[in-house]
């Protein structure tokens, strides 16, 4: 394991970790246009290799989209 890649992204979460109850979420949805802090983090990480290894994610595995759906932008 990458112990540099475990700690950027165990930081990059920190910073976005949140508490919201349901009520304030569904306010924050419908006024914000910026995404709930949990798609933030678990969208971009769940289509990277390098968040796979750093956290040893398998195929099947929550945080970790089957090939055919991954995003590739480059």
């Amino acid at each position: 394991m990458d112990l540099h890649l475990f700690r950027d992204f165990h930081g990059w979460a920190q910073v976005w970790r949140g508490n919201e109850r349901d009520e304030s979420l569904k306010l924050l949805i419908k006024s914000n246009e910026h995404s709930p802090n949990k798609f933030r983090v678990n969208g971009p990480v769940s289509n990277m290799p390098e968040f796979w290894e750093a956290f040893r994610v398998r195929p099947g595995d929550p945080m970790r989209r089957a090939d055919k759906d991954l995003v590739k932008i480059w």
